[in-house]
């Protein structure tokens, strides 16, 4: 389990403060970039788009890594069918958890985030506009308009990644998870694909502003299979998958890395 850093090593001084706010201007530069140019390519070439936007949710979230001086390996990632619909569920304890994982995936994936991501100048518009999902809470009808989104990504054969805790850990210690990808998972009778994504709490606390450069390690875990599993079944599928991705987190897989 990723305890976190000691406090010595988050403050680092005015290194570690210049880094961060290096790490902050790189981002701000490349979302108002990566933003607009998908915005116009989405209007001058549609025919292309969704194969620019992909590339560019990849090359947009490298670009911050590499600003913060985070080294990025991914294990067993032959368990990620390609070109299949499935839904991944992964721990969540950083802001770095979205950058790692949009970086190192080697599928078409979507995130599914809150309503506020889409509020957000340039990253917002940008956003939805690539195809992630965002679901406003607080509107139930809007949030199943959302959600019917994603079974024409899962024909499309993409992969939905969300976050079933719901919210970061301030701790590192795994919460429990919320039933909602796992219903969907069952009703569009996709796989649930376990990950855990290890490193980032040390890179950036929850509701500390420094980055610390590090390693994010992604260990991706066997699918759990959905078919002929109903609605009953949801709080079984759901404890599964907590298990599996607990189990990604303390332990590491047999299967070789793959540095990115």
């Amino acid at each position: 389990m990723d305890a976190g850093p000691t406090p010595s090593v988050r403050q680092g001084g005015p290194l570690r403060a210049l880094r961060s706010i290096w790490t902050y201007l790189v981002a701000t530069v490349s979302t108002a970039y990566v933003g607009g140019s998908v915005i116009l390519y989405r209007y001058l070439w549609p025919g292309r788009f969704r194969r620019y936007a992909d590339r560019s949710t990849a090359e947009w979230s490298s670009l911050v890594l590499r600003g913060a001086g985070v080294r990025l390996v991914i294990e067993n990632a032959e368990q990620l069918g390609r070109d299949r619909g499935q839904v991944l569920v992964s721990n969540h304890q950083s802001w770095f958890d979205v950058f790692a994982l949009a970086a190192s995936l080697p599928v078409k994936f979507s995130f599914v985030g809150k309503k506020e991501l889409s509020r957000i100048p340039f990253l917002g518009q940008a956003w939805e506009k690539v195809g992630h999902i965002a679901i406003d809470r607080s509107d139930h009808k809007a949030a199943i308009e959302s959600l019917q989104k994603v079974d024409e990504q899962f024909r499309a054969g993409r992969t939905i990644v969300m976050f079933p805790e719901g919210t970061r850990s301030p701790t590192g210690e795994l919460a429990r998870f919320k039933k909602g990808a796992f219903v969907m998972a069952i009703k569009s009778q996709v796989p649930v694909v376990p990950v855990a994504v290890a490193g980032t709490r040390t890179i950036m606390e929850k509701g500390d502003w420094i980055i610390v450069p590090g390693t994010a390690t992604i260990r991706v875990g066997e699918p759990i299979s959905t078919k002929g599993l109903t609605l009953a079944d949801r709080g079984r599928l759901t404890s599964d998958a907590h298990a599996a991705v607990s189990r990604l987190l303390n332990g590491k897989p047999e299967a070789a890395c793959r540095p990115s």
